[in-house]
């Protein structure tokens, strides 16, 4: 389990997490935090954080690591759906690709948000040459995640874990930032 863990800290998701906590403010969800680690960064600019994960054993893990006021751990399938219209934002990290559901996750991220909230997802890119995950229900090309994510989001941005705009087709990972709302 710690060898798990560090190999979190020291994997592309740290600095996705890294990067979105600079960006988030107010009220933010997290969906499928596994470890915490990612969601707790999170609070360093937002009011307050929820993290929603499937894995039990997960949020007894970060519940007892990351006892902080502002950050809440919780049960939370994103394919049931959540309380509606309540968080600034919605942050998923490397969790889309193992839905099977991925366009009913979609539509239910779009309910959870103020209507001018946002989303941020990322998710691996499946034209670059990482080594793919078993775990994986499928894999997107980013004009295929960008496709996804335009079913509800009319306005999507596709960028590196860095925020700059992708420099290639097969750059890795994709991250996504999508609004309600057309600007």
């Amino acid at each position: 389990m710690i060898w798990n863990r560090l190999k979190y800290v020291l994997s592309p998701q740290f600095d996705i997490y890294r990067t979105v906590a600079g960006i988030v403010r107010d009220c933010v969800a997290d969906i499928g935090f596994g470890t915490g680690f990612g969601t707790h960064l999170l609070t360093l600019n937002a009011k307050e954080v929820y993290g929603y994960e499937i894995d039990e054993r997960a949020i007894r893990f970060a519940q007892e690591v990351f006892p902080f006021k502002t950050l809440h751990f919780n049960y939370g399938d994103i394919i049931r759906g959540f309380d509606q219209d309540i968080f600034d934002y919605v942050v998923m990290i490397d969790v889309i690709e193992h839905i099977k559901e991925d366009a009913k996750a979609v539509e239910n991220v779009g309910h959870m948000l103020r209507s001018d909230g946002s989303f941020i997802c990322s998710t691996p890119n499946r034209l670059s040459r990482y080594r793919k995950a078993e775990t994986h229900c499928r894999e997107y090309s980013p004009d295929e995640f960008e496709c996804l994510l335009r079913g509800v989001f009319p306005s999507v941005w596709l960028r590196n874990y860095c925020l700059e705009p992708l420099a290639s087709k097969t750059e890795n990972p994709i991250l996504a930032i999508c609004q309600m709302k057309e600007k």
